[in-house]
């Protein structure tokens, strides 16, 4: 199952934490949103980011992904919920 967590830098995993962005207040002060399925991490966004850079054309544009994610992700789930 999808799981959706809101999580700081200490709970991530040691690759997690590399590849996070170290903008805005850095990140080890930033918060995430961090989307996994059956133990596995599919995607792992920060609020680390500059005010002028927090568009959707910019560093929000993978919440669409993750919204379309989460979308597939459920429609797999429900169906497998109905059997």
């Amino acid at each position: 199952m999808l799981k959706v967590e809101l999580v700081n830098y200490d709970d991530l995993t040691g690759s997690e934490k590399e590849k996070q962005p170290n903008n805005g207040c850095g990140k080890w002060n930033a918060t995430y949103i961090k989307i996994s399925d059956a133990g596995r991490t599919l995607m792992v966004l920060s609020d680390a980011m500059e005010p002028e850079d927090a568009t959707f054309t910019r560093d929000l544009r993978k919440v669409v992904d993750a919204i379309n994610l989460a979308y597939i992700r459920g429609i797999r789930d429900g169906k497998k919920l109905r059997r």
